[in-house]
C-alpha cells in the first residue's frame, strides 16, 4: 500500500511539476536525547538506520547523502584525478571535508542525525552530552569483502575504486583489478575503514594505525551504543535501554539483492577471488590492527 500511495503521490505531483518523496518518521515530538547514527558501510547500516529513522527522525530531518557529500568534496579538490594514487590522496582530502558536514547538522539540533560520516574526538568531545552517538562494527576482514564487491557492483564513481565503471570484464580482469587495488594505498584504505569513520583520517602506515589503536578504543567509549553485525539482538536490546523505544532491524541493501547476469558473474568470480588462500592471507595481514580493534570492542561489549 504504501508504495502505490507513494507512486500515486509521484505521479500527481510531478504533474504539477514538484519532486516528492515518502520516508517513515515519527511525526511526534520527544524529549528524548538526540540520536547520531554513524554508518560505517557495510556493517549492516541500512537496516539500522531504516529503524531508527522510523522511531527517532521528525520531519524534515533527512540522511545525509553520500553522492551529495563526494559531490561537495569534488568541488573543493583542487587537483586533476587520474591515477590511483590520485584518487586515494582524494579518499584522505574527503575523510576530512564530511566532518565539517556532521558537524553543521549537528548544530541544526535535530532529534536524529545519520549518515557515512566519520567522528574525531574533538566532534565526540563537544557534542557527545547533547547527543547519544550510535554505530555497528563488523569483522573488519567480511566488511572489506562485502564492501569490495558492493562497490563493483554498485558504485558509479570511478574516483573511489572499485566501481563499475570499468565494466563488463572477465574474470582475469575482474582478478587483476582487485590485485591492484589490494596493493595499493586503496587496498589500506578499505582495510582501515573502521579506524578512518571513528578518528577522522586513514592510518598512514601501520605504525601509524597501531598508535591510533587507542584513539580508536577512547572514541568508541564516548558512544553510547557500539553494536556489532555478529550480535544484533544484544545490539537491539543496548538501543532499546538508552532509547526507551522498541527496535526491530530488519536486513536490507545485501548484495545478493543485486541481481542481473552480469552481476552474478562479477559476484561469483570476486567470491572465488577473496577465497584463494594467499588473498585470504593479504586480507588477514591488511585488516590485522582494524581485527584487533573489533575484538577489543567487542570484548568491552559483554
Amino acid at each position: 500500500m504504501k508504495k502505490t500511495l507513494s507512486t500515486m503521490i509521484n505521479y500527481l505531483t510531478q504533474r504539477l511539476g514538484y519532486e516528492f518523496s515518502i520516508h517513515r518518521i515519527n511525526p511526534k515530538n520527544t524529549s528524548q536525547k538526540p540520536v547520531v547514527f554513524v554508518h560505517i558501510p557495510k556493517c549492516g547500516g541500512v537496516s539500522v538506520d531504516r529503524a531508527l529513522r522510523e522511531q527517532l527522525a521528525l520531519p524534515g530531518e533527512r540522511k545525509i547523502k553520500r553522492t551529495p557529500l563526494i559531490d561537495t568534496s569534488l568541488f573543493n579538490f583542487e587537483k586533476e584525478i587520474v591515477t590511483l594514487a590520485d584518487k586515494c590522496d582524494f579518499s584522505e582530502f574527503h575523510a576530512k571535508q564530511i566532518q565539517d558536514i556532521l558537524v553543521y547538522h549537528l548544530n541544526l539540533n535535530w532529534q536524529y542525525v545519520s549518515g557515512h560520516f566519520n567522528v574525531t574526538g574533538k566532534i565526540l568531545e563537544e557534542f557527545s552530552d547533547s547527543y547519544q552517538f550510535v554505530t555497528l562494527l563488523r569483522d573488519p576482514v567480511d566488511r572489506l569483502i562485502s564492501n569490495y564487491i558492493f562497490n563493483k557492483l554498485t558504485n558509479t564513481f570511478a574516483i573511489m575504486p572499485p566501481s563499475i565503471a570499468t565494466k563488463p570484464m572477465t574474470k582475469d580482469e575482474l582478478w587483476l583489478e582487485a590485485d591492484q587495488i589490494l596493493n595499493s594505498r586503496r587496498g589500506w584504505h578499505m582495510a582501515n575503514t573502521m579506524t578512518m569513520f571513528l578518528t577522522g583520517r586513514y592510518p598512514k602506515d601501520e605504525a601509524d594505525a597501531k598508535n591510533m589503536q587507542n584513539e580508536v578504543l577512547d572514541n568508541l567509549s564516548k558512544f553510547s551504543v557500539v553494536g556489532t553485525l555478529d550480535d544484533m539482538p544484544s545490539f537491539e536490546q543496548r538501543l532499546n535501554r538508552v532509547s526507551g523505544k522498541s527496535f526491530q532491524i530488519g536486513k536490507h541493501n545485501t548484495t545478493r539483492e543485486i541481481q542481473s547476469i552480469d552481476s552474478k558473474f562479477i559476484q561469483d568470480s570476486l567470491i572465488e577471488y577473496f577465497n584463494q588462500e594467499k588473498v585470504k592471507r593479504k586480507l588477514e595481514t591488511l585488516c590485522s590492527l582494524d581485527v584487533t580493534n573489533y575484538q577489543k570492542q567487542k570484548h568491552n561489549n559483554i
